[in-house]
């Protein structure tokens, strides 16, 4: 079996290439080399229970004080389906814990205490490639060497002690069908596993010195680089270890040792130990978040600010508040399009990805599912997957069970300076159908939540407050494939209706007189009852004589009789067309 490497270099992130590169030789030893047949169905020897103990007792020995560090309780999610396994440095697996109700099917395949993951015996595995490499790596599908093991995904990570020794490695074994982003979870997982690993062991092996770390930041890669130190009691630094999984080499964390701490330049410094702690230098903050000063036309935020109402002033608000990753509260009346406002936010700062997570809180098992969002949601944010922003929109957030109040409340409350320094702050957006004089009234959700949750709050206004015209062209577009138009008599019924449910309710009946009439063209003969009658009482309130007021008020301005109306200038046009008017001379 492979030694022990002495000072092993810890070097996570592969290119593609290198992987393809790294598992074409590994399957070409295991055929010349190691004479195996990818065809074997059970090819994965186990060890003696003896043998087994005597590893697992010298894996803890080595480990030491480190073991909640590969907790399985700590690393699995709930309800997760991986199993998680902890080999030593000759890939043999020393502690392995199978999802309840799953143990069979993973212990047939190899995935049990004492499995030999070894190249010469198991052929290409992701175990067998991380001790090679030292790399954190995935092994999917069929990049195993046995056909056997083609349903599995096995992510790997190298597990050193503070000296960079290689002592064993941590693996994460799913499905290989789940998708891309839950293959790339899984990495990051087993990625901060080795990262806590190793920094305990330091601490541990230092436990009579100063330790801590010192962490800088590139603003343009927007990348972080991170070193353990140990100092003696004058605060000289007497031993380092870079964190960070490449080969890059930042000259800030070059030549460490024999530097005293307060003289590091450019560095955020974190000390823990017995001796007194010296004077720290003050951190440099990153630059503030640029957002564009104006909102393109074309975008769907652009188009909702054309509505009017306040929209400009209220979009404005939220996205500054969420370029700078406060959790941000949008609410409004039933039906007024929290959520739509919610995505149009985050398309508008180009913060829409895969790895974007969107729950509704009144679902059934919203909170499991929203315990583990947030945990999803607070490891990508230490660990993020190619720099992607991590966001949350909170649906329903008035329907938020007991429980998973208690969790989010601890989520938010957090000292705002240092929630910055994450990696990747998460941009965290609540929605709710309810005006904020309701939540804070009669709602449901505690006060001490509901004011984490009001750190930023922006509330939309009702359609009716806004330009009907313009809501009417936009609902349409967003709501219908195919072309629809609108006959002038129907426009100025639609225009006409005060719309109590808002949004939603113009929609369904868009969609109501499209299937009642011949699907292409709206007549006023093919909207609801309730809008015609609207419209008759609203031919009585407007009279002839009130629009001739307004016009020659604004000496037959049209835009500014439309605005004395609260009409557009289009629906003024047409009145005064119907009722035959004429520019005075």
């Amino acid at each position: 079996m492979a030694d022990n490497r002495k000072g092993f270099a810890v070097s996570g992130y592969m290119d593609r290439s290198s992987v393809d590169s790294l598992l074409r030789s590994s399957k070409d030893r295991s055929r010349s080399q190691h004479n195996l047949s990818s065809n074997a169905k059970s090819p994965i020897l186990r060890l003696q229970a003896d043998e087994i103990a005597y590893r697992n007792e010298k894996f803890l020995d080595q480990i030491g004080g480190a073991v909640s560090e590969v907790d399985n309780s700590a690393l699995l999610p709930s309800r997760s389906r991986y199993c998680l396994l902890i080999t030593d440095s000759d890939g043999i697996v020393i502690e392995s814990y199978a999802p309840e109700g799953l143990e069979a099917e993973f212990q047939r395949s190899g995935l049990v205490r004492g499995g030999v993951w070894d190249e010469r015996v198991a052929g290409t595995n992701g175990i067998a490639m991380s001790l090679q490499s030292g790399r954190v790596l995935t092994v999917l599908g069929d990049e195993h060497f046995y056909n056997c093991f083609h349903d599995f995904s096995c992510s790997s990570a190298p597990l050193t002690d503070a000296e960079n020794n290689l002592i064993g490695t941590i693996t994460l074994v799913g499905s290989a069908h789940r998708r891309q982003e839950e293959h790339a979870l899984c990495e990051q997982v087993v990625r901060r596993a080795s990262r806590q690993f190793q920094t305990r062991l330091f601490r541990n092996f230092h436990a009579d010195k100063l330790t801590g770390r010192v962490l800088s930041r590139d603003l343009k890669t927007r990348r972080s680089f991170e070193t353990l130190v140990a100092c003696d009691e004058d605060g000289t630094v007497i031993s380092h270890l870079p964190l960070w999984r490449d080969s890059a080499r930042p000259s800030e964390h070059q030549n460490l040792a024999g530097q005293h701490i307060s003289d590091l330049k450019d560095l955020e410094i974190t000390l823990r130990g017995p001796a007194t702690v010296p004077p720290r230098r003050r951190v440099t903050q990153p630059n503030m978040p640029r957002i564009s000063a104006r909102v393109e036309k074309e975008t769907t935020l652009g188009r909702l600010i054309s509505e009017g109402g306040g929209l400009a002033i209220v979009a404005d608000r939220a996205r500054k508040l969420l370029a700078h990753r406060v959790p941000l509260l949008i609410c409004g009346e039933p039906g007024v399009g929290v959520d739509g406002f919610a995505r149009a936010l985050l398309e508008e700062q180009s913060l829409i990805s895969p790895m974007g997570l969107t729950l509704d809180a009144a679902n059934s098992g919203a909170e499991a599912d929203f315990k583990e969002a947030l945990n999803s949601l607070d490891f990508l944010s230490e660990y993020p997957v190619d720099n992607v922003v991590p966001t949350l929109i909170l649906r329903s957030i008035e329907s938020l069970p007991p429980q998973a109040q208690i969790t989010l409340e601890r989520f938010l409350d957090v000292d705002p300076m240092v929630a910055q320094t994450k990696a990747e702050p998460p941009a965290v957006l609540f929605t709710t159908d309810k005006t904020w004089t309701d939540l804070d009234g009669k709602s449901t959700i505690p006060k001490s939540l509901l004011y984490l949750l009001g750190q930023s709050v922006v509330e939309l206004p009702p359609i009716a407050a806004r330009d009907l015209e313009t809501v009417l062209e936009n609902v349409v577009a967003e709501g219908f494939t195919d072309t629809v138009e609108i006959a002038d008599n129907a426009r100025d019924v639609l225009v006409g209706y005060h719309w109590p449910g808002n949004r939603r309710e113009m929609h369904s009946v868009l969609r109501e007189a499209v299937i009642c009439g011949n699907g292409k063209r709206i007549n006023v003969t093919d909207l609801p009852a309730r809008l015609l009658a609207r419209r008759e009482e609203n031919a009585r309130t407007l009279t002839r004589s009130a629009l001739r007021d307004a016009l020659d008020s604004t000496n037959w301005n049209v835009s500014r009789a439309a605005r004395l109306l609260g009409k557009s200038r289009a629906t003024v046009n047409r009145w005064i067309a119907s009722e035959g008017l004429q520019r005075p001379e």
